[in-house]
């Protein structure tokens, strides 16, 4: 995986603040499917509970930056 500009990452950071709607560091269940429905349109509970659960590597029910970064560099950042 190649390594983002400083403005690529200087982008994820402020998307990942964007629908981190708390403010508390992590993207839970809600707001990953509120982030989904922005990218993807119309997106089932179903659906964003799958990608949910391949996001979160940790399985501990968020989704932390790294997991993020990670996830935003392979499914939707274009190099």
């Amino acid at each position: 995986m190649n390594a983002l500009t400083d403005e690529a990452l200087d982008a994820a950071k402020q998307n990942f603040a964007f629908f981190d709607q708390d403010q508390n560091g992590f993207i839970d269940f809600t707001e990953f499917h509120d982030l989904l429905k922005v990218i993807a349109g119309e997106v089932t509970t179903q659906q964003a509970a799958e990608g949910f659960s391949m996001v979160d590597t940790d399985s501990d029910g968020q989704v932390s930056f790294d997991e993020f970064i990670s996830w935003w560099q392979t499914a939707w950042y274009e190099f």
